[in-house]
């Protein structure tokens, strides 16, 4: 998947008090990709052809509205493969990347760094 899942430039907002490595967008992006992967064989094994926000992975995990939006929208119809997509796909693939993130600044902060990098998610 070549196109960007993620709003590279909201990344810094959402690390806030880090630094942001070059390869941390697309590494996220990789992420939310697999994630709807997975998503459109969860609706497709329960007979649905639209993908929905319950099919993203631990999206029950995350009651959180979050005021960035990191996901493309536009771009999320090419990557779920031709299914349809419910509206709330996207309100929780955010929830998922703001989650990963999370993980990674924490992670980044552990090792006594500040600057979060791929290899942190």
């Amino acid at each position: 998947m070549s196109d960007m899942l993620v709003v590279k430039a909201k990344l810094k907002d959402v690390c806030k008090g880090f630094n942001v490595a070059g390869d941390l967008a697309e590494a996220l992006s990789a992420k939310v990709g697999a994630a709807v992967e997975d998503a459109v064989k969860r609706a497709d094994s329960n007979g649905r052809k639209t993908v929905m926000g319950k099919d993203v992975p631990f999206c029950f995990a995350c009651s959180a509205k979050h005021e960035e939006s990191l996901i493309v929208k536009a771009k999320l119809k090419e990557a779920a493969k031709g299914a349809n997509v419910a509206g709330d796909l996207a309100e929780n693939l955010n929830c998922y990347a703001h989650g990963l993130l999370k993980g990674a600044c924490e992670r980044a902060e552990s090792n006594q760094r500040k600057t979060v990098m791929a290899k942190d998610l």
